[in-house]
């Protein structure tokens, strides 16, 4: 099968990490001009206008926003591409790969019967920490947000590295009675509100998984500095935008953690490009 991906970002490299051998990618369309002949990982970025004359078997849509993608399908009509069209977001509303990996690795904690608890840094509405509370009952899940939006100071810091910050107002959405509503177990969280790593309790205890989720630069790199000394030998730091084009300062933080501790991060082909951290002895 032959095939073209129309968007050459997040969702399009994502996507095109997913494919199977048998697939063909032509190449990439995008309405961006400036993306025209560039190549990502040797498949050329087209016009969209060039799209009937290669005549792909399928296209996909990688967007997920549902207005912008039904615009691009219209959009296909008007240049006269009449084959099959599918869209990634039907696919990411049906399946989760960050949290496939999530269950896989709680089921491999549980059977080597590794000690200590489970612990999230960026919470948001719980939506995540809803689902380490249900695959770890037995164990106290730590909960580190603001529970309200990112701090002042963080932004600022992120804005120095990255001049394109534009998330003043994300992610206030949420409360702390609103994550523990999301709870099957809510008695075994430990709420600890605030900017981290003052949160951080006085006497923390040791983990055998953790979620990192606090999208900036210098939380990622403190949330790396703090946890890994805290994991238990065979315990998984999971490390959310990892390859995020939203959110660099997370890749950025990561490399740089595993550079200083000669560390390999396990790459996942999800949407935001989390990785994995696996602690293989206790002098690491």
């Amino acid at each position: 099968m032959k095939i073209i991906i129309f968007g050459c970002g997040q969702g399009g490299q994502t996507l095109g990490n997913l494919l199977s051998a048998s697939v063909r990618l032509l190449a990439f369309a995008d309405n961006n001009p400036q993306t025209w002949g560039k190549e990502y990982e040797g498949i050329p970025v087209i016009s969209p206008a060039q799209i009937p004359q290669m005549d792909p078997d399928l296209v996909w849509i990688a967007i997920k926003n549902p207005a912008a993608a039904s615009s691009v399908l219209s959009q296909l009509q008007d240049l006269g591409y009449t084959g099959p069209v599918q869209n990634l977001s039907a696919l990411l509303d049906q399946i989760d790969f960050r949290l496939a990996t999530i269950r896989l690795l709680a089921k491999e904690i549980r059977q080597r019967c590794l000690p200590g608890e489970i612990a999230e840094l960026g919470v948001h509405q719980g939506a995540s920490a809803r689902e380490l509370n249900r695959l770890f009952p037995e164990r106290k899940l730590y909960l580190f947000d603001t529970f309200q939006g990112f701090p002042e100071k963080a932004l600022a810091a992120e804005a120095e590295r990255n001049p394109s910050v534009r998330w003043k107002d994300a992610f206030q959405d949420t409360s702390v009675s609103q994550v523990l509503e999301q709870l099957p177990y809510p008695e075994q969280a430990v709420i600890c509100a605030g900017y981290f790593p003052d949160s951080l309790p006085s006497a923390p205890p040791r983990f055998a998984f953790v979620h990192l989720d606090p999208d900036l630069y210098e939380s990622v790199a403190q949330g790396l500095r703090i946890f890994w000394p805290l994991l238990v030998c065979g315990g998984v730091i999971f490390v959310h935008d990892y390859r995020s084009l939203q959110f660099p300062g997370a890749g950025q933080a990561v490399k740089e953690f595993c550079r200083k501790h000669r560390l390999t991060p396990l790459p996942l082909p999800d949407l935001h490009g989390s990785a994995l951290l696996v602690k293989q002895s206790e002098d690491s």
